[in-house]
């Protein structure tokens, strides 16, 4: 699949998934995609592969730790 068709699914998957902040589950994310049919390995190796889209945050206070995700500020505005 070509670069640019996973780089729009996962920016729309985001938008999709993510809360008032900008910041979305990685395991709601990896949702959206299935829907989208975008098959991928380890999902936070396939989100790692889009650092100049993507950036991500842990939070360790869980258990266990959850991962979450958010558009760069130049990917949030643009559709």
């Amino acid at each position: 699949m070509e670069r640019n068709v996973l780089e729009n699914a996962l920016r729309e998957s985001v938008r999709e998934s993510m809360n008032e902040l900008g910041w979305a589950n990685l395991a709601e994310i990896g949702a959206a995609l299935r829907n989208r049919g975008i098959k991928y390995g380890k999902l936070s190796t396939f989100i790692a592969s889009f650092p100049h889209i993507i950036e991500t945050r842990i939070d360790n206070s869980l258990s266990p730790p959850v991962i979450y995700a958010r558009l760069k500020q130049q990917y949030q505005a643009s559709a």
